[in-house]
């Protein structure tokens, strides 16, 4: 009888104590989502441990241009930040109105905060995605999928534009966003419309095209999701309009009035791209791409995250490391090698292991996306959507390929060695300091300029310059990036012609190391020379790795 007893009351504890070790468990598993809407608060502070940003789009063109909208200075100004002068400015208003309004470390912080949406977004889209078989393979279900975001906003171009004005980690927010809305289940109008869905997947993702047009893959890749789920083909078909046709309306509604104003100027509402399918007056100028990081060859474009994985300076102008992409091409190769035997792979896929088809229309998705990226762009940044969700592609293939316990824990082992290998975008940055964020000052000499033309020439990030100046100063540019003086140029033309037209002095702005790299022969090309006894120095906040001289030009014909 004790015996029993003393059975019965271990049996009773342990019982006792499975049951705390159970709720124990469900208490952490809730709190992880609380967790992860902190994560913003979180990416906001370490924006501020990682420093201020002093990336060159920064100082070439996204502090500029918010002060060229709220100024007028559009048809002022020629050129002053080549071609990026005439991208859709809503977003760098909102940055320059921070710059001026608050401290630094506020505008970082709150950068910070808004990119750290990019981990909730994952975190939900993880949810969507792996079956209650893949989650509960872990101790905490939740654990997972919050392991998978937080590895994949670890990449390096989301660490290396944490905090920046890059805009690539606030386009991603639309993509993600719009997928999420693919992927969660139809609720109330949805269920008796199922074209609503992917129409409100693609106005959330046009309205990101409308803010950075280098989103265009991932708009693409949204509009088509839809092919990769069940059903009658004409209603995938009907699905991919509706999210097309939505996503020409979020286009237009975050970047309708910038088209129009350079349809108006240029006759290309995409201007500066596409300049020769719109028949643009302005063709001559170019069509504003960045082709330098694009595949060579077909091989290339075959195989080019082997390439770019070990040669970071095929896609990127800042040095970096990261094998995330690299993974998943692999992997997704292999899983193409496997599919069309293994019927056990394509039943995980169509939702034998995962939540019914949103896995593999996610695939889908970053297949299209991936292949809009590599023709048009092939540039790191761009990519980071890709590269954020790479460890949840690893997940979604690995367990298709092993199963849901070894592909879970061949997903985590992986992951950890793409963390601990990952090296960030090395984008210049500095101390924070008690300065703004940005800002300039003018030469003592030249504060009180007025009614100047000011040309550009060299190859420098110097239109964050110009807000310190006085407005009824005119900048010109007359070289610089990729873009190079030519007597048949409109942009040439107009600037010639406002410069002959000038009466006052005329004053050459230029950076030090560029003087000799065409500089001189970009003045002259007008006419002008540097006259060396007026020449000081413009004063940055963000301090330009060399420095950018204001000088006198003099007539060649009176040297």
């Amino acid at each position: 009888m004790t015996v029993q007893t003393t059975t019965g009351g271990r049996n009773r504890e342990k019982g006792r104590q499975e049951i705390q070790g159970n709720v124990l468990f469900r208490h952490l598993n809730s709190a992880i989502p609380i967790l992860i809407w902190m994560s913003p608060l979180m990416s906001g502070l370490l924006s501020l441990h990682m420093g201020k940003s002093m990336a060159w789009d920064l100082l070439h063109y996204h502090y500029y241009n918010g002060y060229a909208f709220l100024n007028g200075r559009l048809g002022v100004d020629i050129l002053p930040a080549v071609f990026h002068t005439f991208l859709n400015p809503v977003l760098d208003i909102a940055f320059y109105a921070g710059v001026e309004t608050l401290p630094a470390r506020a505008v970082g912080f709150i950068l910070g905060v808004i990119h750290g949406f990019n981990i909730v977004l994952l975190f939900h889209c993880a949810r969507l995605v792996l079956g209650p078989r893949v989650k509960g393979s872990v101790a905490l279900p939740n654990l997972l999928p919050a392991f998978l975001a937080a590895a994949g906003f670890g990449g390096a171009a989301a660490m290396g534009t944490l905090g920046s004005w890059h805009h690539d980690l606030i386009a991603s927010l639309f993509f993600l966003g719009a997928l999420l809305i693919l992927l969660s289940p139809p609720i109330g109008p949805a269920k008796r419309h199922p074209w609503l869905r992917p129409a409100g997947a693609g106005l959330v993702v046009g309205i990101g095209l409308g803010l950075k047009l280098t989103l265009a893959p991932f708009v693409l890749a949204i509009v088509v999701a839809p092919l990769a789920c069940k059903g009658p083909v004409r209603d995938r078909l009907l699905y991919c309009v509706a999210a097309g046709c939505a996503s020409v309306v979020g286009l237009l509604a975050s970047g309708g009035f910038w088209m129009l104003r350079m349809r108006e100027e240029f006759g290309n509402p995409f201007f500066p791209f596409f300049n020769r399918l719109f028949n643009s007056p302005f063709a001559a100028a170019g069509d504003g791409r960045d082709l330098r990081y694009l595949p060579t060859d077909l091989l290339e474009y075959l195989i080019y995250p082997v390439i770019f994985s070990f040669d970071g300076d095929r896609i990127s102008e800042a040095p970096w490391r990261d094998y995330r992409l690299l993974s998943a091409f692999v992997v997704a190769a292999l899983l193409l090698v496997v599919l069309p035997v293994r019927r056990m792979v394509r039943w995980r896929l169509d939702g034998g292991t995962f939540t019914g088809p949103n896995a593999r229309m996610m695939l889908w998705t970053a297949l299209v996306g991936y292949g809009g990226w590599l023709v048009l762009f092939s540039i790191h940044r761009y990519a980071v959507p890709l590269e954020m969700m790479a460890p949840l592609l690893l997940c979604v293939m690995l367990v298709a390929l092993l199963g849901t316990r070894l592909g879970v824990t061949a997903t985590v082992a992986c992951c950890l060695v793409l963390v601990v290998t990952t090296a960030k975008s090395d984008f210049a940055r500095k101390d924070w300091g008690d300065e703004p964020f940005v800002g300039a000052a003018v030469p003592a000499q030249y504060r009180g300029l007025r009614d100047a033309v000011i040309l550009m020439a060299g190859r420098g990030a110097d239109a964050h310059f110009i807000p310190a100046f006085d407005p009824s100063n005119r900048f010109l540019r007359l070289d610089g990036f990729d873009y190079v003086y030519r007597a048949d140029n409109p942009f040439t033309r107009r600037a010639a012609a406002i410069v002959s037209g000038h009466e006052g002095p005329v004053y050459g702005m230029f950076r030090r190391d560029r003087r000799g790299q065409g500089v001189e022969a970009a003045f002259r090309s007008f006419g002008f020379a540097i006259d060396d006894d007026s020449c000081a120095k413009v004063e940055s906040t963000v301090r330009p790795p060399e420095p950018t001289f204001l000088c006198r030009l003099v007539p060649t014909a009176a040297r």
